[in-house]
């Protein structure tokens, strides 16, 4: 026997979802308490929630009169976050002259209808193909369904309920507005695999929001290439930092498979001592140095890939380069005491 689907709508009729007979819903109310209720199937206008049989749209007038909203059980809530001013590049349409991938699965093009309801219309559209066939997956499509009716009904700002809430929202939550134009304001949602960026107008005549979707690991190596490339001459360099054993070595490699690293090796004096006997050509010297110490990664894409990044530009090594000067510094550095003193007195 086919199981029946359970309308819930807002009292001007427009649908917010179904659940199966049976499922449950949670009630927010309006002082922030909660209470899961279960439904059963009476037709379809009506419907047993709880304890009690409701019209839905009965229903639905009764929870906005109190200031409640209403959900599927289980129905993960998003937050919606403030953006930074360099973050609205991320809620349009990537330049031509980037050849980057950032990593957008699609965007979603919305308006408000002229009803008197202003009925939110949407529709995707693509801006990599090669995105869209390698990230769009069933999870993700629900996950977007689920984001924009949140926004539409469940949230507490619902900026996607009317031109008026849109609006009204960007004073409440003081929101980040386009530098060049200020009726534009942006926002992000983070889930565990995408970011939702989103672009509101709420002026008449125009589309009111844009939301980029975007894989979240491919849009974090996005911008970690983006800031090397920035950055390039800062960041690549070899440099030596000294410790009490030994020293640090630290250079980005551009050849990785990650797209790109922060490479971090311990080098022990007597790794450096151990090369000075066998070497005198710095490439050798250097060569043997990186096939003997010990390694941590920082890859492109990863959260630890910027910080390392920023300490690689922003600090002086004490020494920098695989150069001849490095590696007579570096052997300097290593001697024992005994050698040091020798080399004192013959000076």
């Amino acid at each position: 026997m086919e199981t029946k689907d359970i309308r819930f709508i807002d009292s001007k009729y427009n649908e917010l979802f179904r659940i199966k007979d049976g499922e449950s819903i949670t009630v927010t109310f309006s002082d922030g308490s909660m209470s899961d209720r279960q439904c059963t199937y009476i037709d379809d206008y009506h419907t047993k929630i709880g304890y009690n049989v409701f019209h839905i749209c009965e229903f639905a007038e009764l929870m906005e009169r109190g200031g409640s909203t209403y959900r599927p059980k289980d129905t993960p809530m998003y937050e919606l976050e403030k953006i930074e001013q360099s973050e609205f590049e991320y809620t349009f349409a990537q330049p031509k002259d980037d050849t980057l991938n950032r990593g957008c699965i699609c965007y979603i093009r919305c308006y408000f209808d002229n009803s008197i309801n202003e009925r939110l219309q949407t529709a995707s559209m693509i801006e990599n193909t090669e995105n869209y066939k390698a990230y769009k997956t069933p999870d993700f499509s629900l996950e977007c369904d689920n984001v924009v009716n949140y926004l539409r009904h469940q949230a507490d700002k619902p900026i996607f309920k009317s031109r008026v809430t849109m609006h009204n929202a960007a004073y409440d939550l003081n929101a980040e507005r386009l530098a060049s134009d200020k009726d534009i304001c942006g926002y992000k949602v983070t889930t565990e695999k995408n970011v939702y960026y989103i672009r509101c107008d709420s002026r008449k005549n125009t589309y009111n929001a844009y939301i980029y979707c975007y894989d979240k690991q491919a849009l974090q190596t996005y911008k970690d290439l983006k800031f090397v490339e920035q950055n390039y001459d800062a960041i690549d360099k070899d440099k030596f930092f000294k410790t009490t054993n030994g020293v640090m070595e630290m250079y980005y490699n551009p050849d990785a498979n990650a797209g790109g690293q922060i490479v971090e090796l311990t080098i022990s004096k007597d790794d450096i001592n151990d090369a000075a006997k066998l070497y005198k050509n710095p490439q050798d010297f250097f060569s043997h140095l990186e096939g003997m110490a010990k390694g941590v990664l920082y890859d492109v894409g990863t959260e630890t890939f910027k910080e390392a990044a920023e300490y690689l530009m922003e600090n002086k090594g004490d020494f920098e380069g695989c150069t001849l000067k490095t590696m007579n510094g570096l052997k300097k550095y290593a001697a024992p005491e005994k050698a040091k003193n020798e080399h004192d007195i013959e000076r």
